[in-house]
């Protein structure tokens, strides 16, 4: 288990790619899940070339 530090800013995501599915895994820090909220699921929306991310609750 990854301990964070209390004034940690900087975080990296990895994305572990499965070429079979087709598909991308990350695995986002706990501080950024508790700072959106502690979401169950995150929406990327793509606009203008910027990134912006909104959390959500089921």
């Amino acid at each position: 288990m990854t301990s964070w530090a209390k004034d940690a800013t900087d975080f990296t995501v990895s994305v572990t790619r499965n070429a079979a599915s087709k598909t991308s895994y990350s695995y986002i820090p706990r501080p950024v899940l508790n700072l959106l909220g502690d979401p169950s699921h995150l929406t990327f929306k793509v606009r203008n070339g910027r990134v912006t991310v909104t959390a959500g609750k089921k």
